[in-house]
């Protein structure tokens, strides 16, 4: 079988991050193509290079034996760049814009939804068809039969697409997309998508938010799609999905391409494991979860019960971001002088859960008490007041100010500005590179030393609770280490610690209690040390 499209040595860099280091991928037509790897890997970086919305700085973005331009029988509309996109021709997409790209025959869906909410579903699908029309101004001017001609067919090929994707065109075609449930909404960008007549469709996310039954539908879809001879080039982070459909994939991470094959193969690659559990697991077997035999007395005695009196108490809690549910009934509590981790794969909810909890996003229903405080309806400076804080994903230092202003803002809400400067003095005592750099504007600190300074500066609001959302991002393993070692000492100083983390391993490590979440429910629960060896783990992290 042919390559369809072919990445050599492709470059893009964001300052000093490297999105896209140096990534070769060849993409076989007829295939359904997974492209997988952590949060912040550089995967829609990667499909927003070959569909051209980013230029890259170096490397080879080519269309091999390219179909024609898009267009339909009988328009005589020319190509996006007039004498390109011959069959038999390797065409170079790494410097055209992106209705160029989509006239080659590359069509995307997007990672959040982009449909036009206030257009009908028929009117959404017939945008998709605009590089295929024939300049219609004579036929807006008059709008005699003859001319009519053509809109009819058009808005006969627009039905026929929804149909294609599951949505019944006499029910929902003149409906506008806002009203579509969100699994529908997904079909109708779908829909849109194939309106270009595309020979590439890149699937961006397409399962996201959805419930096991619709991501049933996705899978199918896609499966149908690539029967009837399309090209299928798909990011997600439901691994079962991926695994499940894709013949072939490429793992991200960091920017730079670190496994390429099967899925059974990629599956259980060491540095994709790494990648997705932690970079100690591959120091022993037995620190991969599953790896080793399942120690029965171990794991019996070891599973722990939700604690009786818990200083944090969650019970059915639903969050909901418009048509997508993220969070599904969660149900786990937190003991004083407990660190409990959160942990799973990328859009599992856990970042939603947090900020439900500090208010930052209000949950559907549910029960969240932190002590006496209904963390469902007060807002978020009360939540502060009585001790909840949170270190959020990303770290939100703020660049411009110097390492002692961040921390001075960390203080903000104290009443007794002596004993704030004492602590400050302190943390900088406690963090010597912070002291070091105290002066200098924070946006100047690595990644690392940024991360150690938003978790002093949560410090410095006094929690009885400190909520970590992914401190280990986008960091360097030694910096990994650093990181893991301040919660450590954080902790033994006393702090009660909810941990979201990405990292399973060294969560898993450090946690006293763990919950496993996926798809915005609680898969398994148990002691760090028990749910290290459950295989159960690694197949929410990797599928099977």
């Amino acid at each position: 079988m042919s390559a369809l499209l072919q990445l050599t040595n492709v470059n893009r860099s964001f300052g000093g991050v490297h999105a896209v280091d140096n990534v070769s991928v060849e993409i076989e037509e007829g295939t359904i193509f997974g492209l997988i790897g952590p949060n912040g890997a550089g995967k829609t970086t990667l499909v927003n290079l070959v569909t051209g919305y980013i230029r890259p700085q170096s490397g080879s973005i080519k269309l091999l034996s390219p179909p024609p331009p898009a267009s339909e029988k009988g328009s005589n509309s020319p190509p996006p760049l007039a004498g390109e996109g011959r069959v038999g021709a390797a065409v170079e997409l790494a410097r055209r814009p992106p209705h160029a790209v989509a006239g080659m025959g590359i069509a995307r869906t997007f990672q959040t939804l982009r449909l036009y909410r206030n257009l009908t579903a028929l009117e959404n699908v017939l945008a998709g068809m605009h590089l295929r029309r024939r300049d219609d101004t004579l036929q807006q001017l008059i709008p005699i039969p003859a001319f009519l001609k053509e809109d009819r067919r058009r808005w006969q090929h627009a039905r026929e697409l929804l149909a294609r994707v599951g949505l019944d065109p006499d029910k929902f075609g003149n409906r506008q997309a806002a009203t579509l449930s969100y699994g529908d909404q997904r079909r109708l960008e779908v829909a849109r998508a194939l309106a270009l007549n595309p020979h590439l469709l890149i699937l961006d996310e397409p399962a996201a938010g959805m419930n096991p039954a619709e991501k049933d539908r996705v899978r199918a879809l896609i499966q149908q799609l690539n029967q009837d001879g399309l090209t299928v080039l798909l990011i997600d982070h439901d691994m079962r999905l991926v695994m499940g459909v894709c013949r072939h994939i490429a793992v991200l991470n960091f920017g730079r391409k670190i496994a390429d094959g099967p899925p059974a193969t990629v599956s259980q690659d060491p540095a994709v494991i790494t990648a997705y559990l932690g970079s100690q697991a591959q120091k022993t077997a037995a620190h991969v979860p599953g790896s080793e035999e399942m120690d029965v007395a171990a794991t019996s005695t070891a599973v722990s019960a939700e604690p009786t009196s818990p200083l944090l108490e969650v019970r059915d809690l639903q969050v909901s971001y418009g048509a997508i549910q993220a969070v599904r009934g969660v149900s786990f509590g937190v003991a004083k002088g407990e660190i409990v981790a959160l942990i799973g794969a990328n859009g599992a909810g856990k970042s939603t859960i947090l900020n439900s909890l500090s208010g930052v996003l209000r949950p559907h229903s549910g029960v969240a008490r932190f002590g006496e405080l209904d963390l469902t309806t007060a807002p978020p400076d009360r939540i502060v007041s009585q001790g909840l804080i949170q270190v959020p994903e990303g770290r939100e230092i703020l660049a411009r100010l110097t390492v002692r202003e961040n921390l001075e803002l960390g203080a903000w809400g104290r009443s007794n500005g002596r004993s704030a400067h004492r602590d400050i003095e302190g943390l900088m005592k406690q963090f010597p590179i912070l002291g070091q750099r105290r002066d200098l504007p924070a946006g100047q600190l690595s990644g690392g030393e940024q991360q150690i300074l938003a978790i002093a500066r949560g410090l410095l609001a006094q929690p009885k609770l400190l909520l970590l959302d992914e401190p280990s991002l986008g960091l360097a393993p030694q910096m990994v280490d650093t990181v893991f070692d301040v919660i450590k000492k954080i902790h033994n100083d006393g702090v009660t610690i909810l941990l979201v983390e990405q990292n399973a391993l060294r969560a898993l490590e450090i946690a006293d209690r763990a919950y496993v979440v996926e798809t915005g429910r609680i898969l398994l629960s148990g002691t760090g040390a028990a749910l290290r060896r459950n295989p159960e783990v690694q197949k929410a992290y990797l599928g099977g």
